[in-house]
């Protein structure tokens, strides 16, 4: 078989595991758990259910009415025939502990939404438009995939594994994947960028250099790639880039001024009326103006160091970050990807390197052209970082990802032409592409399944069964009112550190049908029963509710507590668990089999808790609490937890410059209830003033005492402190940054208190 007929069969190959991975994805994916997949949706009803176009802050609900409507045309034409049973703005029931440590890999409350038997298989009303139109997304991200092929080809007609490497890395990328299972314009977006790619590399190539077919068939793509996604209207440089060159090689300018007015032309012809509507209903003629006053706008001037900061989001969720995000995969996968892509950019050179002016001469202004494309969107989502709070998504990349793919890939195959062995033993440079298609093909395959079985099916997937005659560790009957009975449960440890986690397995079986959702609570709280940490969730960590419980069903789950480090230790913590109703608030109560009542909270066990490890074991109540990577809260304590109302409290305070040069800091100091409403208010230099931070040194250690006096009607309970670290000059609350640099939040909580009468 020629390499030709192989190309042919290699990339009929990938698209078939294309479609049938991407389905498998938006499978795995409930429904409108992608990011906006919701308004997505609403844009296509809107126009099913109302025969218009949205008007943006005119629905009466978020519509992505900004967006072109190229998308949701085509989706509504494959669904207007289903009739959903919703309003347009219909809104799932929402999880309140959705994205909870978002940053963390695992299954932990990652859906946003609860979802109901409705969405099951065979899927009839929202359940099958919904699937229906991200099957229009699929089918148009298997065009990006063939397009990216035929990209290939054009350039390297005589290496055509090229080609087919490119495209797999387009086809196999678990982000893109993710995204064409789902409701969005960014897949289509990807294809209005690698279209109009095709044509301009076509046109690159056309031995009769400009003719006036041109002007009309680019005209016509840049038009449909606008009303796909706006932020297409950069890649008009790269069709000038190749209109212009071609006109320079064959002295074409008279032609070059024709083919120009054609593509003006043709652009207004298709698109032309969207930016005319716009103008009329929002007074400008992208819409992009009233986008900022119902979504949020950054101020450039101010927001360099939060786009620079938000980069390496961007970069992961090219790859594959699902959801809104919360779901992400391991940080090594990313690395490893960014290190294969540097190589393969520095591939690109090799050519140069080794004086090879025949491929340089063949292929320089086809690559320049790809390149163009990358450099185009970087600086689009760069832009959008300094304008938009919702700017680092690396879909926003997707126009000019299959020339990503085709840089990486060639970039890759030039390292060949360093390893003459390998030349020697595969007999030549094709050869050894063909190995280097193979091997990339099969590790983007990989870590497509490893993506969606490993990591995007556990996150959303109920929680699994056991056996009625499994064998359970710490076995027991507690009934939680007529619903539900814990049939065992097992620690993962009895004693933990400050700033680690414990695991709680829950055996639990269901004896009744609930009226609605109840809500469970796990209690970590310490002598003076003031909470040390607590988690509530809906029943399988979000995944399960009890609405959807069944009688006879039996499901373990694990909860994990996360002991902060501000715990008071040493402490002797007691773990309970019960159930709740989330609107009036009351619990479940608790019983044993016989009927003795055991109260509404079932407790568990104890644990000992220890000073956090790997800190600064000197100061009392160790802490690595990150300021905004300037100060470090690297202890506290207090006068006495137990304190009487009409006292002061003195809440000590180990402080650490991580620089010079500080700005002026006041630390706040709040006084909470259970409730988290502020009780006092206390704002002051550190050291009460005699050692501002502007004088602090890198390396220094400042103890820094703070009274909180109390008012002596303050009503008896617990009660925390809040801390947190202002710029005295700005106003503004500084971020606790974790290890891996991601915010967490601009305070934290000591441990609780004790108010006495």
């Amino acid at each position: 078989m020629s390499d030709e007929r192989r190309s042919r069969w290699a990339i009929i190959a990938i698209l078939l595991i294309f479609i049938v991975l991407s389905f498998a994805y938006s499978v795995a994916n409930p429904l409108h758990e992608a990011t906006d997949e919701l308004r997505h949706y609403r844009f296509v009803q809107h126009i099913v259910q109302r025969n218009a176009l949205p008007e943006q802050g005119k629905v009466g609900c978020s519509a992505q009415g900004h967006h072109p409507p190229l998308y949701y045309t085509l989706a509504a034409l494959a669904t207007g025939w289903i009739n959903t049973g919703r309003d347009v703005c219909y809104q799932p029931p929402q999880n309140p502990f959705w994205a909870y440590r978002y940053w963390e890999i695992g299954n932990d409350n990652k859906n946003q939404y609860l979802h109901t038997s409705d969405e099951a298989f065979p899927w009839q009303g929202e359940a099958l438009a919904a699937h229906l139109a991200r099957a229009v997304n699929i089918l148009i991200g298997a065009a990006v995939v063939w397009v990216t092929w035929a990209i290939g080809r054009t350039i390297w007609p005589d290496s055509p594994y090229l080609a087919v490497g490119a495209a797999a890395i387009v086809a196999f990328n678990p982000m893109f994947l993710f995204m064409a299972g789902a409701i969005n314009n960014d897949v289509i977006a990807a294809l209005g960028g690698a279209a109009v790619t095709l044509a301009s590399v076509r046109l690159l190539r056309d031995q009769d250099g400009l003719r006036l077919r041109w002007g009309i068939i680019l005209g016509v793509l840049y038009g449909l790639a606008l009303m796909s996604k706006f932020n297409l209207a950069a890649i008009a440089i790269s069709i000038e880039l190749a209109v212009t060159w071609v006109a320079w090689r064959k002295g074409q300018w008279r032609r070059w001024l024709q083919v120009n007015l054609l593509i003006a032309l043709f652009t207004l012809l298709v698109s032309g009326w969207w930016f005319l509507r716009n103008q009329v209903l929002y007074g400008e003629p992208t819409g992009f103006q009233r986008l900022t006053e119902l979504w949020g706008v950054r101020d450039p001037a101010q927001s360099l160091g939060v786009a620079l900061f938000e980069l390496p989001y961007v970069w992961t969720s090219l790859w594959g970050r699902f959801g809104y995000g919360q779901i992400p995969l391991p940080q090594v996968i990313y690395g490893g990807l960014w290190w294969l892509a540097v190589i393969a950019i520095a591939g690109l050179s090799i050519p140069i390197l080794l004086r090879q002016k025949k491929e340089i001469k063949s292929y320089g202004i086809y690559l320049a052209l790809l390149l163009v494309n990358c450099i185009l969107f970087f600086a689009v989502v760069f832009n959008y970082l300094l304008v938009s709070p919702a700017g680092p998504m690396g879909r926003f990349f997707f126009p000019a990802f299959p020339s990503l793919a085709l840089l990486l890939f060639y970039g890759l195959t030039r390292w060949v032409l360093l390893l003459p062995e390998v030349n020697r033993k595969w007999g030549d440079k094709d050869r050894a592409n063909h190995v280097m298609t193979a091997l990339v093909t099969a590790f983007l395959l990989g870590l497509a399944l490893l993506a969606l079985f490993g990591y995007l099916a556990p996150a959303y997937a109920q929680p699994p069964p056991f056996a009625a005659d499994a064998e359970l560790p710490n076995p027991m009957n507690a009934q939680f009112d007529a619903f539900i009975i814990l049939r065992g449960y097992e620690l993962s440890s009895d004693t933990a550190f400050a700033g680690d986690s414990i695991d709680i397995t829950f055996y639990w079986e269901v004896t009744g049908k609930p009226p609605g959702d109840y809500l469970q609570f796990v209690h970590l709280t310490d002598e003076l029963n003031t909470m040390v940490t607590q988690r509530d969730t809906h029943p399988g960590l979000g995944s399960f509710p009890s609405s959807q419980w069944e009688v006879g069903d039996r499901f373990l789950e694990t909860v994990r507590l996360h002991i902060p480090q501000m715990a008071y230790t040493p402490a002797q913590a007691v773990i309970r668990v019960g159930f709740y109703e989330p609107l009036e608030g009351y619990r479940l109560g608790v019983e044993t089999l016989d009927g003795t009542e055991l109260g509404d909270a079932l407790e568990l066990g104890t644990v000992t808790i220890s000073p956090g490890q790997n800190v600064l074991a000197s100061h009392p109540r160790p802490l690595t609490q990150n300021f905004a990577d300037e100060i470090m809260l690297t202890g506290y304590d207090y006068s006495q937890r137990e304190i009487k109302a009409g006292d002061s409290l003195t809440v000590n305070l180990y402080w650490k410059a991580l620089k010079d040069d500080l700005p002026d800091y006041e630390v706040q100091l709040r006084l909470l209830d259970e409730s988290g409403q502020i009780m006092k208010t206390v704002e002051t230099r550190p050291s009460q003033g005699h050692s501002p931070t502007t004088a602090w040194q890198a390396g220094e250690i400042v103890i820094d005492n703070h009274e909180l006096p109390l008012r002596s009607s303050l009503p008896p309970g617990t009660y925390q402190v809040q801390i947190a670290l202002k710029n005295a000059d700005t106003r503004q609350r500084q971020n606790i940054i974790a290890e891996d640099g991601h915010w967490i939040d601009d305070h934290i909580r000591l441990a609780g208190i004790k108010v006495l009468p």
